[in-house]
């Protein structure tokens, strides 16, 4: 530290060249009070309609977004007919595949309709003719007679 006499001599030697070393108050700073601004009417009814203005577009906004939500539930309600309806196709194809089934038919038909395979001696096999008939009236009545 210091001693006293030497901070006394430095003051001295600054005070000779324009600077003071005693701490400074502050002066507070002093606030006018008188800082309102003046509005004319002419801003006032400009400031009026800005805000009105401001109010429908936030209105719109709403209206808007409520319009989008309302779009968007009734495509999502027609997404979800849709796919309800596509499961009852499927299970309409189903339903046909499997009454259309090879094995179905047969088992309707043998069931159902009294129906039965073909003995072996009730099989009939139809041969092709080598030879071509000229006139076919004439066989006709051949066969008829005979």
């Amino acid at each position: 530290m210091m001693p006293a006499e030497k901070w006394y001599e430095y003051q001295e030697s600054y005070r000779k060249y324009g600077f003071d070393m005693k701490p400074r108050k502050e002066k507070p700073i002093k606030q006018n009070k008188k800082h309102a601004i003046e509005i004319s009417g002419k801003d006032k009814f400009h400031l009026a309609m800005f805000i009105v203005l401001l109010g429908v577009i936030c209105v719109g906004l709403i209206v808007s977004t409520a319009y989008a939500a309302n779009l968007k539930f009734e495509i999502n309600r027609t997404i979800m007919a849709n796919n309800e309806l596509k499961g009852e196709i499927e299970n309409l194809n189903m339903k046909i595949e499997k009454n259309t089934n090879i094995s179905a038919i047969e088992e309707k038909a043998v069931n159902e309709l009294g129906m039965s395979y073909a003995l072996p001696e009730q099989i009939v096999f139809i041969e092709e003719q080598k030879e071509v008939a000229s006139d076919f009236a004439v066989i006709l009545k051949e066969e008829a007679y005979n």
